[in-house]
C-alpha cells in the first residue's frame, strides 16, 4: 500500500502539472485574442488610409473647380469692363491665379497622401504586433509544457525515492 506522503507527492506533482498546462493555455488564448485585435486594428487603419486618399481626391477636385470658377469670374468681369483678358496684366493675373490654384490642389493631395501614409504605418505596426502576440502565445504553450513536464518529473522522482529508496553502502 502507498504511504500518504507518496500519495501527496504524486498528487502535488499532477496538480502542479495541470496548473502549468492550464496557465499556458490561458496565456495562449489571451495572446491569440490580442493578435486578432491587432489584425482588426490593422484592417481599420487600412480603411482609414483609403478613406483619406478618397477624401483628398474629392477635396483636390473641389479646389480645381473653385480655381476654374474664380478665373472664369475674373475673365467675365474683366471682359465686361472692356479689358483684353488674353494679354498684359489681365493674362498675368489669370496665370498667377491658375498657378496658385494648382498649388493649393497639389497641397491638398499631398496632405491626404501623408495622412494615408500615417494610417498605413499604423497598419504595419498592428500587423507586427499581431505576429508578436502569436509568438508570445506559442512561447506560453511551450513554457507551460516544459513546466508541466518538470513538475511531473519532480513528483515522479519523489514517489520513486519513496518506493525505491537508495541502497546503503555496505
Amino acid at each position: 500500500m502507498c504511504e500518504p506522503v507518496t500519495i501527496l507527492a504524486a498528487t502535488a506533482a499532477v496538480t502542479s502539472a495541470v496548473g502549468a498546462g492550464l496557465g499556458a493555455v490561458s496565456a495562449n488564448n489571451q495572446a491569440q485574442y490580442q493578435a486578432q485585435v491587432a489584425k482588426n486594428n490593422a484592417k481599420l487603419a487600412d480603411r482609414a488610409a483609403a478613406d483619406a486618399i478618397a477624401r483628398g481626391a474629392v477635396a483636390e477636385q473641389n479646389q480645381r473647380s473653385k480655381t476654374r470658377q474664380q478665373l472664369a469670374a475674373f475673365r467675365a468681369s474683366a471682359a465686361a469692363r472692356g479689358v483684353a483678358v488674353d494679354e498684359g496684366s489681365a493674362l498675368d493675373v489669370q496665370e498667377t491665379g491658375q498657378a496658385l490654384g494648382n498649388l493649393d490642389a497639389l497641397t491638398i493631395r499631398s496632405n491626404a497622401e501623408r495622412e494615408a501614409l500615417g494610417f498605413k504605418s499604423q497598419s504595419m505596426n498592428f500587423i507586427s504586433e499581431a505576429g508578436l502576440q502569436k509568438s508570445a502565445g506559442q512561447s506560453a504553450l511551450i513554457q507551460g509544457g516544459l513546466s508541466a513536464t518538470g513538475s511531473l518529473l519532480e513528483g515522479g522522482s519523489a514517489v520513486a525515492a519513496k518506493w525505491y529508496p537508495p541502497k546503503k553502502a555496505e
